[in-house]
C-alpha cells in the first residue's frame, strides 16, 4: 500500500485524515518477537521462519509479502545465530539494504499532490551527532554489529554511515499498539515533514505498521508548515520536555505550552492552604528547581527567521522536496506555533511568585513547605524507580498518594504521574473499586497535560467505562464510552479497529444492558 494523502488544501476539520503511510523501513521490537507477526504486527498465533528461526509470521500471506525485505536478512540472521541483532542495528541494516539494493534512493513519499520527501531530504544532524557522546557510543556499538551482520554488502564510509544513523534516530517514529504501548520503530518519510509542538493540532496513530495522521483541531486550510504533532510524552514539566527534545532532536521547544507562565505554575504546585481556593501555589522545594528553559536572545534578524532551535523536519527539508508547492516556512515567521520574534517577550518570562497564592494571598508556612518538600522528594524517587517497569506497585503508589493528599495540587505533575501508575497497577491486580476512584481523579490530569483530543485520554475513558460495565454500573459506563467515542472518533477514525471492534462493542453492550 502506498501512502495516501489529502488532495485538497481546503479547510480541515478535527478528525479529518490528512496522511496515511507505509514505512520506508521498520522493525518489530525484540520484546514483542514471538507474540506478534513481523509483517503486519498483529498479536496472534504465529509460525516461525524455517530459514532463520528468528522471525515469526501469522501465516503464508504475510510471509510471502515480507519475503523481498526478509530474504537477505534471513541468511545473515542465520549466519550470526545464536547472537541476536539489536533492534537499532536491524532497522539500520534494512535502510542500508534498501538504499543499496532497492528503490531507497529514488523512492518518493508524497504528502500532497506535488510535494514529497525522499531519504536524502531527512536531516542527519551530523554535527550534533558528532558532539553527542551518548549517541556516538551507540553508533560505535552498532557499527561493530553491522560489520559482522552485513558480510554480503559493502557498508558506506564512516561519514556516510553517521549520516544514515543520524537520519534514522532523528526521524524514526515509535510504532504503538491500540493501548499506546511501544511495539516497534519505523521510518516514515512523508510524516517526517511534520514538526513538533507540545500543543499539537494533529495526532499520529497506528494500525499495524501503517501510520495515520489526523487533525485534532479545525484549521482554515491544510498548510503543512503549520501541522504539528508531539514527539514525546506530554505529562511532564516544560523543562523536562525541553530537555528531552533537545537531547533527542537538538532543538529547544518554545511552543505556547512550554512558555505559558500560568500553565508552568501547575507542574510543581502545592495545594492552597485556603480550602476555598483552588489556585496553584508554586513552592520552592529544591535548590536546582527548573520549570522552563529560557531561549537565548536572538541577535541576528536572519537567525530569528530561520529557526528557534533545529526541528526534526526543517524548512530546508520542505524546500528540498522536488516540485513542492509549499513556500519555505520561514516566510511566516512561525515555528512550533510560536512567532519567532517572541524571543524577547519570553526572555524575562516565568517570573514565578514563590510560596504565596497569587489568587487569595495566602502564604505558605514553613511547616507546610517542609511537608510539601517531603512529599515531592518521596514521590520523585519512587516514580523514578517505577519508570520502565511492568510490575504493579500498588502499595508504593498508595503510600505516595497518601503523602500527596492535601499537599500537592490535583494537577501537580508528580501527582498526575503517580495516579497514572496507580490506575494501571490496580487494573493489573483487578482491584476495581479503587481503580474507579483513581480514574475519576486521573481524567482531569490527562485533559490538562494531553489536551481535549488525545488517544490516551480516549483510552482512559474506555478503560474506566469497561470497569464500570464489569461492575454492572451501566449508566456510568455509558457516559464514559460516550466520552471515549467523542475522542477516538477524531484521533483514530470510525474505521480503526480500536474504535470499530473494541469501543463500539462495549458501547453497544452498555446500551443493551442499561
Amino acid at each position: 500500500m502506498r501512502n495516501v494523502f489529502r488532495k485538497s488544501d481546503s479547510g480541515v476539520k478535527a478528525g479529518d485524515l490528512i496522511l496515511t503511510e507505509e514505512p520506508f523501513a521498520y522493525v518489530l521490537s525484540s520484546k514483542e518477537r514471538g507474540s506478534r507477526c513481523d509483517n503486519c504486527l498483529e498479536k496472534c498465533r504465529l509460525l516461525k521462519c524455517s530459514g532463520c528461526q528468528f522471525v515469526y509470521y501469522c501465516g503464508k500471506v504475510c510471509q510471502i509479502e515480507a519475503w523481498n525485505d526478509h530474504k537477505w536478512e534471513c541468511v545473515n540472521i542465520k549466519r550470526v545465530s545464536p547472537k541476536e541483532v539489536p533492534d537499532a542495528a536491524r532497522i539500520l541494516a534494512k535502510i542500508i539494504n534498501r538504499l543499496k539494493r532497492g528503490d531507497g534512493i529514488s523512492y518518493k513519499a508524497y504528502y500532497s499532490p506535488t510535494s514529497f520527501r525522499m531519504w536524502k531530504d531527512l536531516m542527519s544532524h551530523y554535527s550534533d551527532i558528532k558532539k553527542d557522546k551518548k549517541k556516538m557510543d551507540h553508533f560505535t556499538s552498532l557499527c561493530v554489529v553491522l560489520y559482522e551482520f552485513l558480510k554480503d554488502i559493502s557498508l558506506p564510509n564512516t561519514v556516510d554511515l553517521i549520516g544514515l544513523y543520524g537520519r534514522m534516530v532523528i526521524n524514526s517514529f515509535t510504532i504503538l499498539d491500540m493501548d499506546m504501548n511501544s511495539i516497534g520503530t519505523g521510518i516514515y518519510l512523508a510524516a517526517s515533514v511534520i514538526d513538533h509542538s507540545c500543543e499539537p493540532n494533529a495526532v499520529a496513530t497506528f494500525d499495524g505498521k501503517t501510520i495515520s495522521i489526523r487533525a485534532i483541531k479545525d484549521m482554515p486550510t491544510l498548510d503543512w508548515r503549520q501541522i504539528r504533532i508531539t514527539y514525546i510524552d506530554l505529562m511532564k514539566t516544560a523543562y523536562e520536555r525541553q530537555v528531552e527534545l533537545q537531547d533527542n532532536y537538538y532543538f529547544l521547544c518554545q511552543c505556547v505550552r512550554c512558555m505559558d507562565e500560568q500553565l508552568i505554575k501547575y507542574c510543581h504546585a502545592a495545594k492552597c492552604l485556603n480550602t476555598k481556593c483552588d489556585s496553584p501555589v508554586p513552592v520552592f522545594w529544591k535548590k536546582d528547581i527548573q520549570l522552563v528553559k529560557k531561549p537565548e536572545k536572538v541577535k541576528e534578524k536572519d537567525d530569528k527567521q530561520s529557526h528557534n532551535g533545529e526541528e526534526r523536519a526543517s524548512n530546508s527539508a520542505i524546500e528540498r522536496a522536488s516540485n513542492s508547492a509549499i513556500e519555505p516556512s520561514n516566510t511566516n515567521g512561525y515555528h512550533n506555533g510560536v512567532e519567532n520574534d517572541s524571543n524577547n517577550h519570553f526572555e524575562d518570562s516565568c517570573e514565578i511568585l514563590w510560596d504565596i497564592c497569587e489568587k487569595c494571598g495566602t502564604k505558605y508556612t514553613e511547616q507546610r513547605k517542609s511537608a510539601f518538600k517531603d512529599a515531592m522528594e518521596y514521590s520523585e524517587v519512587h516514580l523514578q524507580d517505577m519508570k520502565g517497569t511492568s510490575v504493579a506497585y500498588v502499595d508504593v503508589c498508595k503510600y505516595c498518594l497518601e503523602r500527596q493528599e492535601g499537599v500537592l495540587h490535583p494537577l501537580n505533575v508528580l501527582h498526575a504521574q503517580t495516579l497514572d501508575h496507580a490506575f494501571d497497577a490496580l487494573i493489573q491486580v483487578q482491584l476495581w473499586e479503587q481503580a474507579c476512584v483513581y480514574a475519576e481523579r486521573l481524567i482531569p490530569c490527562f485533559r490538562f497535560y494531553y489536551g481535549q483530543y488525545h488517544p490516551l485520554l480516549g483510552i482512559l475513558h474506555m478503560k474506566y467505562g469497561k470497569i464500570l460495565l464489569y461492575k454492572m454500573d451501566h449508566n456510568a459506563a455509558l457516559q464514559q464510552f460516550k466520552q471515549a467515542q467523542k475522542i477516538l472518533k477524531i484521533t483514530h477514525g470510525e474505521k480503526h479497529i480500536l474504535y470499530r471492534e473494541h469501543l463500539m462493542q462495549l458501547f453497544n453492550q452498555a446500551i443493551i444492558e442499561s
